[in-house]
């Protein structure tokens, strides 16, 4: 499991998201969250925009390009 996978599923955990519920956020069938999930499906640029939205961190953050998880506005 990659970094941006390791940040996206410690915020999915720590909401008590369900797959089925992350689909729905982004627009996914509940299996493609999952394998997104567990890594056998990347990441798109879409998925972070909106997961940055949703969990309130940066998209860089998100990226592993900065370790700080503090709240974006």
């Amino acid at each position: 499991m990659n970094g941006v996978t390791q940040r996206i599923s410690a915020l999915v955990k720590g909401e008590g998201l369900t797959c089925a519920q992350l689909g729905s956020l982004l627009g996914l069938s509940k299996t493609s969250a999952n394998g997104k999930l567990l890594g056998r499906i990347g990441w798109t640029t879409s998925d972070i925009v909106v997961l940055s939205e949703h969990f309130h961190v940066s998209t860089d953050y998100l990226l592993g390009l900065d370790a700080d998880c503090e709240e974006v506005a």
